[in-house]
């Protein structure tokens, strides 16, 4: 019996490494990771504001097995891996959150030159927890920071944070297991982190 446990053990830590090595050649061009947060819904409560978004920083990483069932919700803290594949997908990813943006109506208009009324700032970050399951399945947490910021000076006006978790059954057979899954959380956060914008009452007072 204690075989059987150290086999499966063995197993799932083998299947671990393999889904990992996977991952990351999806993520780094082997089959680039597109993100397309949709459908969305336009928003009720718009703000009376042009905006220019710019995608400051994004990461992917894997954490430890059963990280984001813990109560330390600081995921970073648990980190074991980081994909670096982004830098090639940063733009593309830029360029999806502005037409979310477009499409969720959030700001009176996404401004393209230099002078908008205020200025988003993004860092989105996922996180792959492999869970402790031998069904491999895999948990996906979105964390977006965002802060809204005076374009002249760069000044923090409004900051706040949209999470967004997501669940897989990932068989690492050469699919694109993470992608939906992936889109899926970022969706979720990106609807956490601007309903929370659009209701925010001091968005009268800036």
């Amino acid at each position: 019996m204690h075989r059987n446990i150290r086999e499966q053990v063995q197993s799932h830590h083998k299947s671990w490494i393999f889904g990992f090595i996977l991952l990351g050649c999806s993520l780094a061009g082997c089959n680039p990771m597109v993100l397309d947060p949709t459908p969305v819904v336009p928003t009720s409560q718009p703000v009376a504001y042009s905006a220019r978004v710019e995608l400051a920083d994004a990461g992917i990483y894997m954490v430890q097995p059963g990280a984001s069932m813990i109560p330390d919700l600081r995921l970073q803290n648990h980190v074991t891996a980081k994909i670096t594949s982004l830098d090639r997908a940063k733009s593309q990813w830029e360029q999806a959150v502005i037409e979310y943006l477009v499409a969720r109506k959030t700001f009176r208009s996404i401004a393209k030159t230099d002078f908008p009324d205020v200025l988003m700032t993004l860092r989105l970050f996922v996180y792959i927890d492999p869970s402790v399951s031998f069904k491999f399945n895999h948990v996906y947490v979105a964390k977006v920071d965002g802060a809204l910021r005076d374009p002249r000076n760069g000044r923090v006006l409004l900051d706040h944070v949209g999470k967004g978790k997501a669940f897989g059954e990932v068989s690492r057979d050469g699919k694109d297991d993470d992608h939906e899954p992936i889109n899926r959380a970022i969706r979720a956060a990106l609807n956490d982190l601007f309903g929370k914008l659009e209701q925010d009452k001091r968005l009268a007072h800036l």
